[in-house]
């Protein structure tokens, strides 16, 4: 079961395949990582690359919608609102990688020519065919982690500067044909206040007021926002995380059906039963067995 930590910021925190380089790969599926088949909104200061190698999946990066099939990617900017989940009832196989863009240069002058233009460019994301050049070093990139090949580490750096070359040209393509550098979103900001109000408030009581007051808009406008980036109101979104919360400590603590169900914010343990059920198709403690039996 996968649960997002956050920072201060609510940013989501990257667990890198070595604490001390940030860089992360891994060959995964919907099913096996998001039990429900889809994943909540997140964001990070990471570049995420997400190769669909079988099946077909949604993505969605703030308020675009952006269906990916075997042999598309996906390049999705720092910082950027971002979900996904499977298409119907299909699984989707996928190659997942995030990485820092300062772990490509620590030259300031490098890093203000070449990095930062991309990062703050407002090209909120990038499609991708299999055989596009900038595919084919992230693609090497993984296999030569995944198999750590002599010196994988730096030929691992090589393949994403290699990468980020390529991106960096295609971006200035980018916007010279769009003319005016995009504006930021500033609804993109707002939206994060009121997700950040629910992910530290989840546990109490939370009204629409207070999401929508932490955003500083009204109310309805609030649930404009939400339908526009998350797909869902603010609060089939608070239930959704606390569904997510639940299921994490179903899996990681050894804490009660009815603790958790208070713990999350809810007001009864045969409500949380019957909300668990709906998301996931079984009761909390079937999905704790369940996790138990594939852990072992």
């Amino acid at each position: 079961m996968a649960q997002i930590h956050r920072r201060a910021d609510d940013s989501e925190i990257m667990y890198y395949n070595d604490p001390e380089v940030p860089f992360y790969v891994k060959d995964d599926s919907l099913l096996s990582t998001f039990p429900n088949w889809k994943m909540l909104c997140h964001w990070h200061d990471d570049i995420e690359y997400i190769h669909a190698r079988q099946g077909k999946m949604v993505y969605h990066v703030n308020d675009k919608e952006v269906p990916l099939e075997a042999g598309q990617a996906l390049l999705v900017n720092s910082r950027q609102l971002h979900h996904a989940h499977a298409f119907g009832d299909m699984d989707c196989l996928y190659l997942a990688m995030l990485f820092q863009p300062d772990m490509l240069s620590n030259n300031i002058a490098l890093r203000s020519k070449y990095i930062d233009p991309v990062v703050s460019s407002h090209i909120p994301y990038l499609v991708l065919e299999d055989k596009d050049p900038i595919c084919l070093c992230l693609d090497e990139a993984a296999r030569l982690h995944i198999e750590k090949a002599p010196a994988f580490e730096l030929r691992v750096l090589g393949q994403l500067e290699q990468a980020w070359a390529y991106l960096f040209q295609r971006m200035e393509e980018e916007l010279h044909a769009a003319g005016a550098p995009a504006k930021a979103d500033p609804d993109v900001a707002v939206q994060k206040q009121m997700a950040d109000y629910i992910y530290h408030n989840y546990p109490h009581r939370v009204t629409l007021y207070e999401i929508a007051q932490a955003g500083g808009v009204c109310k309805s406008k609030c649930c404009q926002i939400f339908k526009k980036y998350l797909r869902k109101t603010p609060g089939e979104f608070l239930m959704a995380y606390r569904l997510e919360a639940a299921a994490h400590m179903l899996c990681t603590t050894a804490q009660s059906v009815t603790e958790i169900a208070y713990a999350c914010g809810f007001n009864s343990p045969s409500y949380f039963t019957e909300a668990f059920r709906r998301e996931h198709g079984c009761t909390p403690r079937i999905f704790r067995q369940r996790a138990q039996n594939a852990a072992t």
